[in-house]
């Protein structure tokens, strides 16, 4: 008996707890529950988020993040968003930045376009009037790559995320694995 707990009970214990502080402190999975980032990545597709990467660079624009969304946020999508589930949308803005959604052609970025080829056009080519957003310090604006069907920044009483609201950037779609693949 004591045999069996040296060489199986005692590695498989080791082995779950690895994975438990793995998941908690450097990648975490998520299901994806809504259409939002498609093409990119599928409702229901499930992705892994690196946690520890932005402790050793910054958040930058077009990177697909995992967050918490802001309150106003949660409140405003209900239930495709709702409570404490974390977003994945894709960083348009950072601080600074001046976003413009614009009716007419594609969103500007500081007066430059900012071409994602996965996007679908934006919700301002869909009969919206053009918008501009100033982002704030600390903050970050974000859009699902399925613009005309996304609940983000674009929408939100208060468009803006929080730096310290993003939990990881979006690294793989591990499942299904007819969709597993590198995000970029």
């Amino acid at each position: 008996m004591r045999r069996f707990i040296k060489d199986v009970v005692l590695p498989v214990a080791v082995a779950i707890a690895l994975a438990f502080v793995i998941q908690a402190a450097v990648a975490k999975p998520y299901e994806i529950p809504t259409e939002s980032m498609v093409p990119t990545i599928q409702a229901n597709d499930r992705i892994i988020a690196n946690r520890v990467i932005y402790r050793f660079r910054d958040v930058d624009r077009g990177d697909i993040v995992v967050f918490d969304p802001p309150r106003s946020a949660s409140r405003y999508c209900g239930e495709a968003g709702g409570g404490n589930i974390p977003f994945v949308k894709r960083v348009i803005g950072i601080e600074g930045d001046t976003v413009e959604l614009r009716q007419d052609g594609p969103t500007l970025v500081n007066g430059e376009p900012l071409v994602v080829p996965e996007a679908r056009p934006n919700p301002a080519q869909q009969g919206r009037p053009s918008r501009t957003f100033q982002v704030p310090e600390g903050h970050i604006f974000v859009l699902g790559d399925n613009r005309p069907d996304s609940c983000d920044s674009h929408q939100w009483p208060d468009p803006y995320v929080p730096i310290g609201n993003v939990i990881g950037q979006a690294e793989v779609i591990y499942w299904p694995l007819q969709h597993a693949t590198f995000l970029d």
